[in-house]
């Protein structure tokens, strides 16, 4: 570890700033903007190539995901990198671990998953991404406030989902979450036949376990009809033809050639300060 350290500190560092803000510059990377800000706040970090402590979470879930986000209990040691998001209680809010798999049953849901159709950000692939403030106000259940029955057979039914979703594979193919035949209306090619999906078993159990701890039974269907629908307008604008590959009467004009031109020299840098999110002392 301390040889690694030293490939990017001193005069014969071999990690090196190259380019900072389109100046071409030639320092160790222990010298960057960033490493700088960490050395005057030692109460935080390190040194200047600490990246900051280590918070242990009990829920996790994808950042990205093209069917349905799953969000698991994490029960091991694990390092999350960007791509997955870790959902923390606080302090006041703590749960037991039936709680916990009954909140994770509501967060699996289709209750939820309307939720984070209508406000996740959808990539150019047709992927959804759930981001931190979209999260940070989703509307969860009162774990605290249900009965302890209803919090057994929803932490019995996320067990049943996460032991069908190990069985199944996973949820990044299309029939498992939604089924064969809603998989290939909403996908638009052939699929693995012969699969119901969570969608069509177990998390429509959990959905109206979910709406008799709300009181909406009447509402359960109507949610998860809304759901598809926003997940198949998503999903075909994922597969939209470009003009020019139809073929009709009228002959397509071609596109014009773009011109393009730098913006560099009039942009603003896509960076800010590091201490900008500290308050000195």
């Amino acid at each position: 570890m301390r040889r690694y350290i030293g490939l990017g500190e001193g005069p014969n560092a071999q990690i090196r700033l190259r380019r900072r803000r389109g100046e071409n510059v030639d320092r160790p990377v222990s010298e960057s903007q960033a490493a700088k800000t960490r050395l005057r706040y030692r109460d935080l970090f390190f040194d200047w190539y600490d990246l900051g402590g280590v918070i242990s979470t009990p829920i996790i879930a994808s950042y990205y995901a093209q069917y349905w986000h799953r969000f698991a209990l994490a029960k091991f040691e694990v390092a999350c990198d960007a791509d997955i998001i870790a959902l923390i209680p606080k302090r006041n809010t703590l749960l037991d671990e039936e709680e916990m798999k009954a909140l994770l049953a509501y967060l699996n849901s289709s209750f939820d998953k309307l939720y984070i159709e209508s406000k996740g950000r959808t990539t150019g692939g047709g992927a959804l991404a759930i981001e931190v403030n979209i999260l940070r106000d989703m509307p969860v259940l009162d774990i605290k406030k249900l009965p302890r029955e209803t919090i057994e057979r929803l932490a019995q039914l996320f067990d049943k989902l996460e032991a069908e979703a190990r069985r199944l594979g996973g949820a990044d193919r299309a029939e498992n979450v939604f089924g064969t035949e809603l998989a290939k209306e909403l996908v638009g090619r052939e699929v693995e036949q012969g699969v119901d999906g969570l969608f069509n078993t177990v998390i429509k159990e959990v959905d109206h376990e979910v709406a008799r701890a709300l009181g909406l039974e009447e509402l359960v269907e109507i949610v998860r009809a809304l759901t598809i629908s926003m997940a198949r307008r998503r999903l075909s604008r994922a597969g939209e033809a470009r003009p020019s590959a139809l073929r009709g009467s009228e002959p397509v004009a071609p596109k014009p050639a773009r011109l393009w031109k730098s913006k560099r020299a009039n942009s603003k840098p896509p960076t800010v300060r590091l201490d900008k999110w500290f308050k000195p002392k």
